[in-house]
């Protein structure tokens, strides 16, 4: 491949340009492999002898060899990873078009600079209102009724408002969530309670279920298979340090209106119309998600297709075939993961990434919290006054939750592990 970088360019001057790359991919949600293999590819078209990338949870190492001599840069990670979609694509087309385009190695650079700068256009109030939204698609499909859904919203918004604002002041991140958690659903356990509404646990659950830690879960577990253990199991901890968060943020509400709120969910409409409902706002919600993490906006009818397709299958092979939650997750979240990497070819987009979106809304909040809330009257009950047949019901509702999350974790991973296989990532 002809080099058409400026002669007074030294092959270990590139070295910037490698970093630049790494640290933009991997503060904006890409997997190790897919850090690595953008680096590969790049340091293919420029040329040189050797370049040796290291990475951990807290930044990354990158020497370029070129003959006797080597050059070592260092760069810190700073602030948490952030998952911006439209960087990831982009910069997938950079590399792709390198052979095409042959861009100079100051073309190269402000290419990287102006991917850097694309943030989603969502501001303010805007993304409160999105916020909002995505939480009352959540409500729904978890069996919310009116009156919770009237309480999901306005709570969902207060929680993106303080989340933004003690983020924009310096407030440590996971500090933040908890703080704007406890605000959105001490605000929805009020509301619920006022209301009169039969699902108010519904309610609590649907506020926080977009701030689930889906793509670091995903991330960990293809960085497992690829063996990059040390960057894995940070991402693992901290998507556990967040899970902890929002179930403490959870349990307030469940202790404060205990006698006030309600497990019931919704009473069902008919069945045509209830599968229809599901799905419809199961898409809503997945382009919503899209639209927080900045997806294209040329995608997002793939990602509420998609999430219409994962959940109606779900709910298909749960209510006809009679199968249970976490098997019929784990084919619902492996047929849109199969999917998504079979078009992901010609769109050149992340294929797990996208189907984990379309997989989000099969997340069962539901009964998360319906096991916590069967753990808090496990508190207020002597040991001896613990009815058998409530702790049964506990321990089945928490590890069914568990299984089912961890089968839409696997269902995502593996179909897009066992098509793309060793090939690069990029």
């Amino acid at each position: 491949m002809l080099n058409t970088a400026p002669t007074h360019y030294k092959p270990h001057q590139f070295i910037n340009i490698y970093l630049q790359l790494g640290k933009l991919l991997f503060l904006n949600g890409a997997t190790i492999q897919r850090v690595i293999d953008s680096i590969g590819a790049m340091k293919k078209y420029l040329g040189g002898d050797d370049l040796q990338v290291m990475i951990d949870y807290d930044g990354l190492v990158i020497t370029d060899i070129n003959g006797r001599h080597f050059h070592t840069r260092v760069e810190r990670r700073n602030t948490f990873v952030a998952f911006n979609i439209e960087v990831l694509i982009e910069v997938s087309k950079l590399i792709r078009n390198l052979a095409v385009e042959r861009p100079s190695v100051m073309a190269i650079r402000q290419r990287l600079d102006e991917i850097a700068r694309l943030h989603s256009a969502l501001r303010g109030w805007g993304l409160h209102l999105l916020v909002g939204l995505v939480a009352f698609a959540f409500g729904v499909i978890n069996g919310a009724d009116a009156m919770a859904c009237a309480a999901i919203f306005p709570a969902a918004m207060l929680l993106s408002l303080v989340k933004s604002s003690l983020l924009a002041r310096g407030q440590n991140l996971y500090m933040s969530v908890f703080l704007a958690g406890l605000a959105g659903v001490l605000l929805s356990g009020l509301l619920a309670s006022l209301l009169g509404t039969r699902t108010g646990l519904v309610a609590i659950t649907a506020v926080l279920l977009p701030q689930i830690p889906g793509f670091p879960l995903i991330n960990a577990g293809f960085d497992i298979l690829r063996n990059h253990n040390t960057v894995a199991w940070g991402r693992l901890a901290f998507a556990a340090m967040m899970i902890v968060i929002l179930t403490l943020a959870a349990s307030v509400p469940l202790l404060v209106f205990f006698d006030a709120l309600q497990v019931e969910t919704a009473p069902q409409m008919g069945y045509w119309l209830a599968r229809l409902a599901d799905a419809l706002f199961a898409g809503l919600a997945a382009m919503g998600l899209g639209l927080l993490f900045n997806v294209p906006g040329r995608f997002l009818p793939l990602l509420g297709l998609g999430a219409m397709l994962a959940r109606g299958l779900r709910t298909e092979l749960m209510v006809v075939g009679g199968m249970d939650m976490a098997v019929a997750a784990f084919l619902g979240a492996a047929a849109v993961s199969l999917l998504m990497s079979l078009i992901s070819r010609r769109g050149h987009f992340p294929a797990a990434v996208f189907a984990l979106i379309c997989v989000l809304p099969m997340i069962p909040g539901f009964l998360a919290i319906d096991g916590l809330n069967h753990l808090f009257l496990f508190a207020q009950l002597a040991p001896a006054a613990v009815p058998p047949e409530m702790a049964v019901h506990t321990l089945q509702t928490l590890l069914k939750t568990f299984f089912t999350v961890s089968a839409l974790v696997f269902g995502v991973i593996f179909p897009v592990f066992l098509i793309e296989g060793r090939s690069p990532r990029i």
